[in-house]
């Protein structure tokens, strides 16, 4: 019992020690294979696909840029390929999103406003992004490159995006819609166990004088 607390005046070294095992339904997860078994994969869709419809999306925009500043034309045609996997992946995106969105029960106050944008520039951006995909698989079809008002209007799309995926994230980062077990928290440490000092206390060889 001295010495833990004797570790614990000491800058807090024995913080790794005090980790608690995480629970899984209030069952103690403490191998690798009880949380093999804790693996649930009913987990929400759309919070997975929206990744893809934001990384190929943005990732379009940035090869086209690169295309037209390098004189790049394979730059742009993966511009091209990329917002198409991005349309593409976009349809479910928007289908899991719907179905997300009917199993949620959010009151009035704050989280539905969140909602209702994020569920406005759902559709205003999916039809933003088949538009500028039309346009930009018409111009690849002639071989004409990409200008810079294409390059305009898929940045807007991008910003709109970014927009709607703020206000998704509030929902789920802020109000835990549809986290399961929001309010369990994952107890790893103990409330009582100090942190660590910064800057950490002199020990006692480097107050001594270093003269003879």
């Amino acid at each position: 019992m001295s010495s833990t607390n004797g570790d614990q005046r000491q800058g807090g070294t024995s913080a790794l020690s005090t980790h608690r095992p995480l629970e899984h339904d209030g069952a103690v997860i403490a191998s690798a294979r009880a949380a093999a078994r804790s693996l649930s994969f009913a987990a929400p869709l759309h919070p997975i696909l929206v990744h893809y419809t934001i990384a190929l999306t943005s990732a379009s925009l940035l090869f086209e840029v690169l295309g037209r500043v390098l004189h790049q034309p394979g730059l742009s045609l993966t511009g091209w390929w990329t917002l198409a996997l991005g349309v593409a992946a976009t349809v479910l995106t928007l289908a899991t999103g719907v179905a997300s969105r009917m199993s949620l029960d959010i009151g009035e106050g704050t989280a539905r406003s969140y909602l209702r944008l994020h569920m406005a520039l759902g559709p205003t951006f999916f039809g933003m992004l088949v538009a500028v995909a039309i346009w930009r698989g018409l111009l690849w079809r002639t071989e004409v490159p990409p200008g810079w008002w294409y390059l305009a209007s898929l940045a807007v799309t991008s910003g709109v995006m970014a927009v709607q995926g703020y206000a998704g994230g509030e929902l789920v980062y802020r109000w835990g819609a549809e986290v399961e077990g929001v309010v369990r928290g994952l107890r790893q440490r103990q409330a009582t166990t100090p942190a660590p000092r910064w800057p950490p206390a002199p020990t006692r060889s480097t107050t001594r004088g270093t003269s003879p």
